[in-house]
């Protein structure tokens, strides 16, 4: 059960982070458009590097290195999935603004 849930979370956030970030880099897109899609990359990429770090200790043996590299990605995840759903949040309420405004 643990390997299904954990090769589709894996899955769904790399084609997920993938996605926003050519969606992001498109041309004649708005900046604060190309600000929101980069903060729902940078989540997805958030929860993909909580699931890989999660994946380390799961293994029967677990090394000094495989626990290290395991709390670095889980950091590291952690935070990029905070910042990233921050800035998707501010820059998503600033667009909306400044569509009201425009119309």
């Amino acid at each position: 059960m643990w390997l299904a849930i954990y090769y589709t979370g894996v899955l769904a956030s790399l084609i997920a982070s993938v996605y926003f970030s050519i969606n992001a880099r498109r041309s004649g897109i708005h900046p604060l458009e190309s600000r929101f899609t980069l903060g729902k990359m940078n989540a997805a990429m958030g929860c993909l590097l909580l699931l890989l770090g999660i994946n380390q200790f799961t293994f029967e043996t677990i090394t000094t290195v495989r626990a290290v590299v395991g709390i670095v990605f889980i950091l590291v995840g952690g935070v990029n999935l905070v910042l990233g759903l921050r800035n998707y949040v501010s820059y998503r309420r600033e667009w909306r603004n400044l569509a009201k405004k425009n119309s």
